[in-house]
């Protein structure tokens, strides 16, 4: 059943050097959103809760910090992404990645 004739309906790119590629920007203009807004996507259907008091008691994050980081006004630093990250099991490193391209967009607007 390793027949390859039947897939040659798949069409296969060309090979373009690398020297022959051109940088292309983004339509967006790189646009980045608050780490905030990732979490808000991929992560907060995850939980069931009724009261912002009741996330930040399953997160295990004090009220005012979730608050101030579901507003977009709370910069994700080591401490907050190791919290985010245990309670959503997104990695650490994504949460910092995230808040280190908003912080590039921030900067260059």
């Amino acid at each position: 059943m390793n027949d390859i004739s039947k897939l040659s309906f798949i069409k296969t790119s060309a090979r373009i050097p690398i020297s022959d590629l051109k940088l292309k920007k983004r339509k967006d203009g790189g646009f980045r959103e608050h780490p905030s807004m990732f979490f808000k996507r991929r992560c907060l259907s995850n939980f069931t809760y009724n009261s912002m008091q009741e996330l930040a008691a399953l997160l295990n994050i004090k009220v005012e910090v979730l608050e101030l980081f579901m507003e977009a006004n709370l910069t994700v630093d080591l401490v907050f992404a190791e919290q985010l990250s245990r309670a959503t099991k997104v990695g650490t490193a994504t949460w910092l990645e995230l808040q280190r391209q908003y912080d590039e967009y921030i900067k260059h607007l």
